[in-house]
């Protein structure tokens, strides 16, 4: 409960933040994009994802982010403090309904961090160790893409 009244006492001070930015169609550049608050998790992912596209290396992309962690975080602690932990399958369901919610933001993560290691070579970083990052950030995303497709969350 606390927590929750935490969030919801900051949302003013977040609003006044992310009106900063504004949104356009085409890809803005850094200083247009706007950062809406969400009322669903599944919003906020959304939401980061549409402005990760532009560049999943700015400073908008992670603070999306960092917004799809915090209403996610208010949301599981509310199911965790309003479910009955006797029914298995209410509890398997909740289970998998966040398990969703999390690949979709690490997928999203792995975005970011296979287009800074692309920045970072472009700016003459030669480490391999960089690239293989890179490239292994691609293997999540598609082994992320098949679990899901397994559990049937796609």
């Amino acid at each position: 409960k606390d927590l929750i009244m935490k969030i919801l006492s900051s949302l003013p001070l977040m609003a006044t933040v992310a009106s900063a930015f504004v949104v356009h169609p085409s890809s803005p550049p850094r200083h247009a994009v706007k950062l809406y608050l969400q009322k669903t998790v599944e919003e906020a992912i959304a939401e980061a994802q549409r402005i990760c596209s532009y560049d999943a290396t700015s400073e908008e992309c992670r603070v999306a982010w960092d917004i799809v962690e915090e209403l996610e975080a208010a949301d599981s602690h509310r199911r965790a403090s309003s479910r009955s932990y006797d029914d298995v399958d209410m509890e398997y369901a909740t289970l998998l309904d966040g398990f969703d919610i999390l690949t979709k933001k690490i997928d999203g993560k792995m975005d970011q961090l296979m287009a800074t290691t692309v920045r970072m070579a472009e700016l003459g970083d030669t480490d391999p160790e960089v690239a293989e990052l890179g490239s292994r950030a691609y293997d999540m995303k598609l082994a992320l893409a098949y679990i899901k497709g397994r559990l049937g969350l796609q």
